[in-house]
């Protein structure tokens, strides 16, 4: 195609002697008609493309850290390259420490279930029972103390008589005064006593009180959103991929110790790739989303696709004065981040004249000719205007044919114009 387009530009033609394809015409046919070919002039349509390059990035690329630092990793389970998935722990972290801290908040979670379980069941029969026999017992001390007391107090009025008389001495009337005081004080010791053990009794028959297991239920809550916070803690130390896609950069090292700053793990939602072309904004006029791309690679000539404009990018970039125009990817193993393509950005379709290359004869002048067959099976040699060459070898007429006339095809070599010709 290339050669055939060039020599229609450029190529000299053979002088009449050298050559039959002259453009003069003859007005004498050779006596035998020269068989040939025939061709018909079609529509076909003409693609008007603009050429660019560009660069190929993730169309999402998302860096996962660790969410504990100051741990060491343990163990790796992916590596570059490989495909992951949402979950997929992709590394395991030293988890010691949060271990021990998950195991004693489970322990205090048990401990105030135990406690709420006891408030709610109430007091058992058996202890109320005690704290009656309890309240009875010191119910008699109490009786037993005041009679002690009363019996005091008599003895005590009668040694005062006494001591009036002179019958006793001084010293052994306080003696009972003293032991009437420690009666007393007995006494009272007792009714405290009692009143406690009441009020205990009180209690056991009235049941835990609302407060009470308002304020253990608290207490359950809290221990088990310490847990859930200790085992968070602890899944952490598990790095996980929160997406479906594919690795594209691992900094995890066994034995490395996690910081904030430096992410592990570099992962491509869905390994998604886009090309962003940059054209100059001269040209944007030309561009609008949902257009066909043809993308090649210098390196690798066997790598042809095509792709669709997404976007084109709202900013035009202030040095160069380039936009960039965001292409969708298919999914290929041989697409990287960073390769450099080249693309061929089809703008219009229009609909063009059109013939095979093999029927058009190239001239010294930069001109074409073709041989136009007439009604009476002779042919007239015709100087056509071209244009660009099209797919399945043929090529654009701008001028000199209209649609449906009839070309010949092959046997052009040794025609002239007004030959008569056999068609078979």
């Amino acid at each position: 195609m290339i050669i055939t387009l060039g020599a229609l530009k450029i190529l000299p033609i053979l002088s009449t002697e050298e050559s039959p394809t002259t453009a003069t015409p003859i007005n004498q046919s050779p006596r035998t008609p020269q068989t040939v070919t025939v061709t018909k002039v079609e529509i076909s349509p003409l693609k008007h493309t603009l050429e660019a390059t560009g660069t190929i990035v993730p169309f999402e690329s998302i860096p996962i850290f660790s969410e504990k630092t100051g741990l060491q990793i343990l163990e790796i389970f992916a590596d570059e390259g490989e495909w992951v998935n949402p979950g997929q722990t992709l590394a395991s972290l030293d988890n010691s420490v949060e271990q021990a801290q998950l195991q004693q908040a489970k322990a205090t979670v048990a401990k105030n279930e135990a406690r709420l379980a006891e408030l709610r069941a109430g007091n058992r029969v058996e202890e109320i029972a005690q704290a009656k026999a309890s309240v009875q017992q010191i119910e008699a001390r109490v009786a037993q103390s005041q009679a002690d007391l009363t019996l005091a107090q008599e003895r005590v009025q009668r040694n005062r008589s006494l001591e009036a008389e002179s019958v006793i001495t001084r010293d052994r009337l306080d003696e009972v005064i003293n032991d009437e005081r420690i009666k007393r004080a007995t006494l009272e010791e007792n009714e405290a006593r009692l009143t406690e053990a009441k009020q205990k009794l009180a209690q056991l028959e009235a049941g835990p009180r609302t407060e009470t297991i308002a304020q253990a239920v608290a207490e359950l809550a809290e221990a088990k959103a310490e847990y859930q916070v200790r085992l968070a803690q602890l899944q952490n130390t598990k790095i996980i991929s929160p997406v479906r896609g594919k690795i594209t950069k691992r900094e995890a090292k066994v034995g490395d110790i996690t910081t904030a700053s430096r992410p592990l793990f570099t992962v491509i939602e869905n390994g998604r790739l886009e090309l962003q072309i940059k054209i100059p904004e001269t040209q944007l006029t030309r561009i609008r989303p949902g257009q066909t791309v043809v993308i090649t690679s210098d390196k690798d000539q066997t790598l042809k696709f095509q792709g669709k404009i997404r976007e084109i990018e709202p900013l035009i970039d202030e040095t160069s004065r380039q936009a960039t125009l965001v292409v969708d990817l298919p999914s290929n193993p041989s697409l990287k981040p960073g390769m450099f393509l080249r693309a061929t950005i089809v703008t219009r379709i229009s609909q063009t004249l059109s013939v095979p290359l093999e029927s058009v004869l190239p001239q010294d002048d930069g001109s074409a000719l073709v041989y136009l067959v007439q009604p009476d099976n002779t042919v007239e040699a015709r100087r056509v205007e071209t244009g660009e060459i099209l797919s399945n070898q043929r090529l654009e007429i701008l001028k000199g044919l209209r649609e449906g006339d009839t070309l010949v095809l092959k046997g052009t070599a040794y025609l002239k114009d007004g030959d008569r010709i056999l068609i078979p």
